[in-house]
Order: structure tokens, then C-alpha cells, then sequence
């Protein structure tokens, strides 16, 4: 396990640094039981400073009873604290760590049920976290079902989540800021590899430094660690072509696909081949409403301590060498796709290319 004076260490960061978090300010943390530790190194750092936090708690268990067993028309009931504390909070930290072999287990028809009827909510919170007047920071927590769903050892797992968490960010700021100078004005994205050539507009789009600095140096008010990539809404209408990811994707840890191949046609996913978890995707992708077949986000991995675990996206999609695109939901950070989901494909670039209106950005996994 991570020592508790590294979590110590790291709370301090986010609180401090990270969120920037001020006196009063009204500061609520999301956990589940693994991780409620963490949950009060960070409570504790906030109190310090005159913030006012909260601890939620919260367990795959018990969402797993719930939706089992709930009568769907009440899914439909308006959240009313969920209502006020979108209005209220100043700073949301949501710490995740979802058991996959319960979350798989919860009915998805009846998520999106619910993801329906708290949506006017969390388009709130996104409109709140656009201007800053809501900070919020989502953290992954590496668990041992977690470590078995994905099926890595829960040490490793351990080192490589801890070691891409505590970094210095001020380097990262720097480096992605060079990659977004050469992304400056840019037109057309192309990424050419194995079974890839994908071409699409990023004209007019802003490259956001995902730099784990919300306020300080960070563009939009919210952030999730471990973090380091750089990233935008391509132009929703632009993409052509087609793409091969051969990393896994997972679907919030329950729902694993691997050999991913989609095709697009002037925005639109038009065709599709998964090697493995083909129901998976179809479980999670057809009961999705709104722009659910477009392309939401590039995005290139640049967190210098990050490995692949093969499952914990919030780790896989820093990867230096790596890009991922999304499907679904982009407004929150200058897009137009409106859906309920947001879904992230990786992709390993060690044999593969990005060009930037026809210059070489990258090439085998390294920026050039």
C-alpha cells in the first residue's frame, strides 16, 4: 500500500495547489470505503484553511441494491439536494473507486433512466465549472477489485497509480504548453498507424493544458488526477475516416472492450468491429441518448510516470506515447455533443503518426 505520509503528501497538493481551495469556501468529497482515508487527509487540509468540507460516502453495494430493485418511476424523481449543492458548492472532489464486479452487475437502462432526470443538474455544474465558479476534481483510487477486474497485480497497480499521481506539475504545465504551441491555429488533425487513417477539423477549437492546475493555470474549472494529457472538441461534423484502438477500454471498470475499430463519415460512426466485449459496448452504446456516435474529444497523453494497466482509464489515458479519443458528451469543454455518455478509446502510437495540417507532430510515440 501507499504510505500515509504520500497520501498525506498529495492530499495537501490537491487542496492546496491543485484546487487552490480558499477560506469558506464549501468544499464536498465524494469516497466510498477504501478510500475514505484519503477522503479525510483531504477534509483535513481544507478545515486548515478555513474551508468548509464535507465527506459523502457512498458504495457499488448499495447502488447495485438500489437499482436492482427500484421501481424505474422513482429514478424519475427530482434530486433535490443534488439540486441545491449544484447551486452551493464551491468545490466538488469526487474520489472513484468503483468495484467493477458490482458495476457491471447494475442494470444500464436504468442509469440512464437517472442520468436523464439529474441531467439538467450536471449541465449546471458544467456551465458553474466553465466560468470557475465551481472547482471540480475527479480522482481515481486504485483498489484490489479493481486490480482483478483488469487483471494486474494490485501492487503494481498500486505503484503505477501513486507514481503517475505524485509528479511535478509545473513541468507538466510547461511541456504541454509546447505541444500546444504547435497545435496553435491548426486546421486538420491526421492520425495514420495500423489499421488508422483518420482525418478531422480542429479549426476554431481550443487545446486545453490538462496540467492538474484548475485555477492557477488550468482553462477550464475542472481537472481529474493523475492527470497530463492535451486536449479539445474536434469539430463534430469533420470526421473521416477510420481508427484502430488496441488498448482496452472499460466503461467505468464493468464493461472491458478490447480491438476496437470504428469508422466515421462526416462526423457520424457509420461502422464498427470489437474483437472483445462486442455485448459490452452494445449494452452501454445503445442505451445512450443524444450525440452518442460522435467524436467528442483527441486527446494526446503526456503524464511522464504513467504506464498502461489495461483498464483504469484515468491512469491509461495520461500515457505518454498514447492518444485517446471519446465518444459522446463534449460541452464542458468547448464542444457541441450533448449526450450521456463520455466514453474513451486509447490507442498506442509507438507505430503510428500525427500530422498537423501536414507536419509531422508525432511520430512512433514521441513528439517531434
Amino acid at each position: 500500500m501507499v504510505s500515509y505520509e504520500k497520501m498525506k503528501k498529495i492530499a495537501k497538493f490537491i487542496i492546496r495547489k491543485s484546487l487552490d481551495v480558499k477560506e469558506k469556501d464549501v468544499t464536498l468529497i465524494s469516497c466510498g470505503p477504501k478510500s475514505l482515508q484519503f477522503a479525510e487527509l483531504l477534509a483535513f487540509e481544507a478545515a486548515q484553511i478555513g474551508a468548509q468540507p464535507t465527506i459523502t460516502y457512498g458504495s457499488d453495494k448499495l447502488s447495485l441494491q438500489i437499482y436492482k430493485t427500484i421501481k424505474p418511476k422513482f429514478l424519475k424523481n427530482w434530486p433535490k439536494l443534488a439540486d441545491i449543492l449544484s447551486k452551493t458548492v464551491d468545490v466538488k472532489i469526487i474520489i472513484d473507486e468503483t468495484n467493477p464486479f458490482l458495476a457491471r452487475q447494475i442494470p444500464q437502462k436504468k442509469v440512464e433512466i437517472r442520468r436523464k432526470t439529474v441531467k439538467p443538474i450536471n449541465d449546471r455544474e458544467e456551465r458553474r465549472e466553465r466560468k470557475k465558479e465551481l472547482k471540480t476534481v475527479l480522482i481515481g483510487f486504485p483498489t484490489e477489485e479493481i486490480a482483478r477486474a483488469i487483471k494486474i497485480p494490485f501492487e503494481k497497480l498500486n505503484r503505477i497509480f501513486w507514481a503517475a499521481m505524485d509528479i511535478n506539475y509545473e513541468k507538466l504545465y510547461e511541456y504541454n504548453k509546447k505541444i500546444i504551441e504547435r497545435l496553435k491555429n491548426a486546421s486538420e488533425i491526421r492520425i495514420v498507424g495500423e489499421k488508422t487513417d483518420l482525418k478531422f477539423s480542429v479549426k476554431g477549437r481550443k487545446f486545453i493544458n490538462a496540467c492538474g492546475l484548475v485555477t492557477q493555470k488550468g482553462e477550464i474549472g475542472y481537472l481529474n488526477l493523475p492527470d497530463g494529457e492535451v486536449f479539445c472538441a474536434p469539430v463534430e461534423n469533420s470526421v473521416n475516416g477510420e481508427i484502430y484502438f488496441d488498448l482496452p477500454c472499460m466503461w467505468h471498470y464493468g464493461k472491458k472492450v478490447e480491438g476496437v475499430w470504428f469508422r466515421f463519415k462526416n462526423g457520424k460512426l457509420i461502422d464498427y468491429k470489437i474483437e472483445n466485449g462486442r455485448k459490452n459496448f452494445e449494452d452501454v452504446f445503445k442505451n445512450a441518448s443524444g450525440d452518442k456516435d460522435k467524436i467528442g474529444e483527441f486527446a494526446i497523453g503526456t503524464n511522464p510516470k504513467a504506464q498502461p494497466t489495461g483498464g483504469m482509464i484515468i491512469v491509461d489515458e495520461k500515457v505518454r506515447g498514447t492518444i485517446h479519443l471519446a465518444l459522446g458528451h463534449n460541452k464542458h469543454f468547448g464542444g457541441k455533443n450533448d449526450s450521456t455518455i463520455h466514453w474513451d478509446f486509447f490507442k498506442n502510437m509507438e507505430k503510428g503518426r500525427i500530422y498537423v495540417d501536414g507536419n509531422l507532430l508525432m511520430k512512433n510515440g514521441r513528439i517531434r
